[in-house]
């Protein structure tokens, strides 16, 4: 019953409500000991004066009242009806007011003060009809009298009961829409990220590759033309590679939701795809040596792609900012892990400090390879080695989350 005070159409509808239950009930009460003094009349009654009158419409009066003070509204009722009855007029429905009033009691206020009124009205209304109307009562008329009582009661209770139901339900309801909203807030955080560390990692290598070709055909192009034309040959080869990676990108993004299934049209790269790395590298001035222990294990495609990430970023940052002449990769497996080490003899720190120059990570490289160990469940180090160079570590758990 609280909204009807602050939803105005609401607080209209139950005032226009609460204004026929009072015509209803009084009605009743009224006509109902009209016909009782008309037709069941006794020598002990008293007649129905203006007095009575007032008493059987003051009762149903107050019940426009009831929502704000329901316990002194019920409290009204009863005096009304214990009055009209000590006074001996014709019995009647003249305690008809008393059950909405009590029935508001069982909605508003708490369990165990709505049941101890129930309770004094439940004696009230059965003591009326013992000591009051006992000459005219038939057989268990007061018991019967309290039952209606607690009948009301009970009935506002089932009704208070399934309204909170109803407005747990709707809580429920509220609270789900609200983490789904989150979680689908979360996801489309996580994919863009994805999305941001997978444009980085092509991009950047790729352009890495560019630019030192590039200077190194400006180098060579009046001296040793032929030179000049390899350069350019691996611009060519490394554009026309990260062309392809943008496409099938981009083609997942595109597809819609029914092509879900489709498999893409070209398959992410992994370790198997590390000698297209080492032929860049090489042509960039870097000697790259490879080590695999034993033979080549199948990897979740997660965890394959982050292997060859890891591997990707590192040989970019060891071309663009290392200035080393030398770089290894180790690739190991050991208790349902797989380790990628990338080392070289360059440079500890690049100059602007973009790269992986630094223990901390500052570049957009490194947090972008920690962030995908870290979304595989694993880990990566990233820092200068003992007398020179830069080491970068990658362990990930061969069953990805």
């Amino acid at each position: 019953m609280e909204p009807t005070r602050r939803n105005p159409l609401a607080r209209g509808r139950a005032l226009l409500a609460d204004v026929l239950l009072v015509l209803v009930v009084g009605l009743i009460q009224v006509l109902g000991c009209w016909a009782s003094e008309r037709i069941g009349h006794s020598p002990d009654w008293r007649p129905l004066d203006a007095w009575a009158y007032l008493l059987l419409a003051a009762a149903p009066a107050v019940l426009v009242l009831r929502r704000r003070w329901p316990l002194g509204v019920l409290a009204v009722t009863l005096a009304c009806g214990l009055v009209y009855a000590a006074r001996t007029y014709p019995e009647g429905p003249s305690q008809l007011a008393v059950y909405p009033a009590l029935w508001t009691v069982a909605l508003t206020l708490p369990r165990r003060q709505a049941w101890l009124a129930a309770a004094v009205s439940a004696v009230a209304v059965a003591a009326i009809e013992l000591f009051l109307y006992g000459d005219t009562m038939f057989d268990g008329e007061p018991l019967y009298a309290a039952v209606t009582v607690f009948a009301a009661m009970w009935w506002g209770e089932s009704v208070r009961a399934r309204r909170a139901y109803v407005a747990e339900l709707r809580d429920r309801a509220e609270r789900a829409g609200r983490t789904r909203d989150e979680e689908a807030r979360r996801r489309v955080d996580e994919e863009r990220m994805r999305i941001a560390r997978e444009l980085h990692d092509v991009v950047s290598h790729t352009i890495g590759v560019i630019s030192v070709q590039a200077g190194v055909a400006a180098h060579l192009l009046h001296r040793r033309p032929d030179k000049a034309a390899d350069s350019l040959a691996a611009i060519r080869q490394a554009s026309d590679e990260a062309l392809g990676e943008l496409h099938a990108m981009l083609g997942v993004l595109r597809e819609a939701d029914g092509d879900g299934g489709r498999a893409p049209l070209t398959p992410a790269p992994g370790l198997a795809e590390l000698d297209v790395l080492v032929a860049q590298a090489a042509g960039a001035g870097v000697e790259v040596t490879v080590s695999l222990d034993a033979e080549p294990r199948r990897l979740p495609s997660a965890v394959d792609l982050a292997c060859y990430r890891v591997v990707q970023e590192s040989l970019t940052n060891v071309v663009r900012h290392a200035g080393a002449s030398r770089a290894e990769v180790t690739v190991t497996h050991h208790d349902g892990r797989v380790a990628v080490e990338v080392t070289d003899d360059g440079r500890a720190g690049p100059p602007d400090g973009s790269g992986n120059g630094n223990g901390a990570g500052s570049g957009q490289g490194i947090l972008g390879m920690r962030e995908r160990a870290r979304a595989l469940g694993g880990s990566l180090e990233a820092g200068p080695r003992p007398g020179g160079g830069f080491r970068v570590q990658a362990t990930l758990p061969v069953a990805a989350p």
